[in-house]
């Protein structure tokens, strides 16, 4: 059988690690995604959740800048090839003719569960199209039109994250016959809490103003801009968060392993810390737009 038929008959589980920059992920210990193959460097397609996730629930994953993905110690152009894209030499990958990832899956039996955390994901708000695309989705973040200023969205997570529910997860997809599983984390977004990554009066401080400077832009009434030891505290605090989702995810995996999934974890896009003098994401910039990428093949 060859590596895309192989991987075509397999379980998989797709998370995106949402805001996470590459150089976030490249400091941080993270055991159970080293476990997949090596750390990549990525470029994503999209600069906000919605424009990255609806490229890659078409199959566009940020793509490494090396050009290829490798899976299990295989290169390929590609893990996933819409028949609607151009193809390349070499792409390799898994072929498929429905208009999404999700639509192909369940078109071959598979059970289509996805779970999120970001409010794009929020299934209750008539404008969010992303939960739509799947026959079974959890969400267990905030309302999507819950107060937004800053104050309100400093907040300590817990439950409210999703890689939290990882248990349940698991033992959903243990119920069906074949899965095909998509998590969006929220911990390594804004405001960058989490168990492992809890609020103190500075830091909560220093967040409103994060939230404060990427609202108001380049303009004259933005606050005062962040120092490099600030801006260092709120990456310590996403690289914390990165950390305790490792952890998470090593115990999901444990409990998939024996399905043997295809796994793919990426960033969905990155956030600035005051680099070229604007924060937060939305705009591209290197530091937007570069991602990590982890591949591979869980096994027993």
């Amino acid at each position: 059988m060859s590596v895309d038929a192989e991987l075509a008959t397999r379980d998989v589980v797709l998370v995106t690690l949402d805001s996470c920059r590459y150089d976030t992920a490249r400091t941080a210990d993270l055991p159970a995604l080293s476990s997949l193959g090596p750390l990549q460097r990525a470029e994503s397609p999209g600069t906000f959740t919605l424009p990255a996730h609806a490229a890659m629930f078409t199959g566009f994953l940020p793509r490494p800048t090396e050009g290829c993905v490798e899976v299990a110690g295989k290169r390929l152009g590609s893990i996933w090839r819409s028949a609607a894209a151009r193809g390349r030499p070499g792409d390799g990958g898994i072929s498929f003719r429905a208009p999404t990832l999700m639509d192909h899956y369940a078109d071959q039996g598979y059970r289509v569960l996805g779970a999120g955390g970001v409010t794009f994901f929020d299934p209750t708000h008539p404008c969010n199209s992303l939960p739509t695309r799947f026959p079974e989705f959890r969400y267990f973040g905030r309302v999507a039109a819950s107060p937004a200023d800053a104050a309100a969205r400093v907040v300590d997570r817990d439950t409210s994250l999703t890689l939290a529910h990882v248990d349940e997860l698991a033992q959903t997809c243990l119920q069906a016959e074949r899965f095909f599983c998509f998590i969006n984390c929220p911990c390594t977004h804004i405001p960058y809490t989490s168990p492992a990554a809890v609020l103190s009066e500075a830091t909560a401080v220093l967040l409103e103003r994060l939230y404060r400077l990427h609202d108001a832009g380049p303009s004259a009434a933005a606050p005062r801009p962040l120092d490099a030891a600030e801006a260092a505290t709120l990456q310590n605090m996403q690289r914390r968060c990165l950390e305790w989702a490792d952890a998470r995810l090593g115990r999901l995996f444990v409990q998939l392993a024996h399905r043997r999934p295809l796994v793919v974890v990426c960033g969905d896009h990155g956030d600035e810390f005051g680099e070229d003098g604007r924060y937060g994401h939305g705009h591209p910039h290197p530091t937007v737009t570069t991602v990590p990428l982890w591949c591979g093949l869980l096994e027993r």
